[in-house]
């Protein structure tokens, strides 16, 4: 493989050349400058178990309504303090000062969740009292924290029923029965006993190119993902056989929820490890039906089922249906999957140059429009499991860089990065949000054993924006979930207000929209999750703008 088309970007990251298609996204790291002192850790240095591996998730929540985006990172722990039910090394919640620092403010906030082994989060406004609250996946029992709308938060994860005890990984919240509450889906990975987890190089599944490594997942028992539905008094049921989600037990990690199929419902993907991946329908009134393998993204286009990380939907070709892509392991390409409008996928990853990620192990994960041109660009987070690997000289290694995409607009994507002169890094969540309200979208991405890249967007093609809060009338008050179109003189985009996706990571809800050089948004057309739509005509570019639902 040709090597100068492998991409990366980061640590001191600012380029500014100009190709045949434009000018390059260039990103300054501000993490040191800015106050982000967390070392992010997992496990011993060798790595010993799957579970030292996997930890990294990033949040993007504005605890504090001020609007700026906050930042909130997610820690791990270590073997022996796991097993003698000691903290672990503690999530860390950053508040933006909105003059390019952070402040640590997670004593005072209550949300350092020490206690098990700090897997992912996600954030959602789940009692509609116009403040987000946090919830945190482990290893051990998750965590449920409501925000108390005075700078800290309660943890409600017992009261409320949410504390599910396992290894749980991804997270997910969307109004998936349209009752005006948010409801939480919980994706699982595997049933994890220290007492019986088998040491490095004891079986075929605890090698890795004839190195010993840490086992599994395959010859681990895979967990269970589970469905909370709201009850609307602060309080959840498990609903997962009821509402046809009790899937068969697999490796779960990353997982999305959109309106795939335009039915105006939300649907769930989840990026399995080692297995078929799932695709679950909602059939209507948050009942659901597993449709992956007749939908086509249950296996890539050669039918192996793949080793997948990270996930997200996107309308990159903008056709107004979302399509989707999913990270995975070394040694096999991430996966783009082109909505065909009819219900199925088609594996579009050779033309998409999805190929040049064959050498990298993938995990977060997000399609954005760096530049403002209108077209959805695609960011990769790399980083391999085994520390191992570094003794094979003809392997990437351990710490790798990163992938950037230019979207073409031809439905292929361009590799724009450039090789540093540096090491990468062991890469897995990544989050992506404008943190400065300039109207370029940043990115954070969690390292392990290693400090946050923190990536301020310093794009420089002067493109047109436009940023756009909803804010929904019922419980729903973040209206995660609604459609999002805008129209100006060169067509038409759709997005969604999200509230999950990438690798055990949670995004900006806002929703973004690059306008190239549009001087006015001809239409703006929101279609919500109860049913109500609005429509606004000729609407100044460069904004921050907030739509209400109308009562």
């Amino acid at each position: 493989m040709n090597h100068s088309l492998r991409f990366f970007l980061f640590f001191v990251f600012f380029v500014s050349r100009v190709t045949s298609t434009g000018v390059e996204p260039a990103f300054e790291d501000i993490a040191s400058s800015a106050g982000f002192n967390i070392m992010v850790r997992s496990g011993s240095s060798e790595k010993k178990y799957l579970v030292e591996t996997m930890t990294g998730g990033v949040c993007l929540i504005d605890f504090d309504n001020d609007g700026y985006l906050d930042v909130y990172v997610v820690n791990g722990s270590d073997v022996q303090s796991y097993l003698a039910n000691k903290p672990g090394f503690g999530n860390r919640l950053y508040r933006n000062e909105r003059n390019g620092r952070f402040s640590d403010v997670t004593v005072i906030a209550g949300v350092a969740s020490a206690s098990d082994w700090g897997m992912g989060c996600s954030v959602a406004d789940f009692d509609g009292d116009g403040f987000a609250d946090l919830y945190v996946t482990k290893l051990g029992r998750n965590a449920l924290y409501r925000n108390n709308r005075n700078g800290r938060f309660s943890d409600v994860s017992r009261s409320s029923g949410t504390d599910h005890v396992g290894w749980s990984t991804g997270s997910v919240w969307g109004d998936f029965d349209k009752d005006g509450w948010l409801d939480l889906y919980v994706v699982n990975y595997v049933d994890f006993d220290f007492n019986k987890a088998p040491e490095p190089g004891s079986g075929e599944n605890c090698k890795y190119l004839g190195i010993d490594v840490a086992c599994g997942p395959r010859g681990l028992r895979p967990a269970a993902n589970v469905f909370f539905r709201n009850s609307g008094n602060g309080t959840f049921s498990d609903e997962t056989e009821l509402r046809g989600l009790k899937t068969q037990p697999s490796y779960g990690l990353g997982a999305c929820a959109a309106d795939y199929d335009n039915d105006s419902d939300l649907d769930i993907f989840v990026a399995n490890d080692s297995k078929a991946n799932y695709l679950l329908q909602n059939q209507g009134e948050g009942k659901f039906k597993e449709v992956a393998l007749l939908s086509g993204v249950a296996y890539n286009e050669d039918g192996n089922a793949q080793a997948s990380m990270g996930t997200d939907f996107a309308d990159y070709d903008n056709d107004g249906y979302l399509d989707l892509i999913v990270t995975n392991f070394a040694r096999d390409t991430n996966t783009l999957y082109h909505n065909e409008r009819n219900g199925t996928f088609k594996d579009s990853t050779t033309r998409g140059s999805q190929r040049d990620s064959y050498p990298y192990m993938s995990w977060g994960v997000g399609f954005v429009d760096f530049d403002n041109d209108g077209l959805k660009d695609l960011f990769v987070v790399n980083g391999h499991l085994y520390p191992q690997i570094d003794r094979l000289k003809n392997e990437i290694g351990y710490r790798q860089r990163d992938l950037c995409y230019r979207n073409l607009g031809d439905g292929r994507f361009l590799n724009l990065s450039s090789r540093l002169n540096h090491g990468g890094h062991v890469g897995r969540g990544a989050a992506f949000g404008d943190l400065d309200n300039d109207g370029r979208i940043d990115v954070v991405i969690s390292n392990l054993d290693d400090r946050l890249n923190v990536l301020m967007n310093r794009d420089g093609s002067k493109n047109n924006w436009i940023l756009i809060r909803c804010i929904g009338s019922d419980h729903n008050r973040e209206a995660i979930g609604a459609r999002i179109s805008v129209t100006t003189a060169q067509g038409t985009q759709t997005r969604e207000v999200r509230a999950g996706c990438s690798y055990l990571s949670s995004s900006d809800r806002r929703v973004h929209f690059g306008l190239g050089k549009a001087k006015i948004v001809t239409e703006i057309l929101v279609a919500w999750p109860s049913g109500e739509r609005i429509k606004l005509s000729n609407v100044p570019v460069n904004q921050v703008l907030t739509i209400k639902e109308p009562d």
